[in-house]
């Protein structure tokens, strides 16, 4: 059983993870071509795990797109299990242009 009280010692994430409301993001390739639709499950200032809309090859470099924030990151996978993608961010692009 856990204990609570202790950090988990299996979390190798550099910052806490918040959950949030599941927000819509879309995945593209580095040169803006549209991959895939996810929803943001949890961020952190370093990463995030996002859960895709339906099962699809991706590269391992990508950039994300926020669709509540309007902010577009360059993101890399470091894990997958099935729909579940969870991604360091590498760099904030911004804020996306109207």
């Amino acid at each position: 059983m856990t204990d609570p009280t202790q950090p988990d010692a299996g979390n190798r994430r550099r910052e806490d993870r918040h959950r949030t409301r599941l927000r819509p993001g879309i995945l593209r390739s580095r040169d803006g071509r549209r991959l895939a639709e996810c929803l943001i499950r949890d961020r952190s200032a370093g990463g995030a795990k996002l859960v895709l809309i339906e099962e699809r090859l991706l590269p391992l470099e990508l950039e994300l797109e926020d669709e509540a924030d309007h902010r577009c990151y360059d993101i890399r996978i470091v894990r997958r299990n099935g729909l579940e993608v969870g991604v360091v961010v590498e760099r904030e692009k911004g804020a996306l242009s109207a």
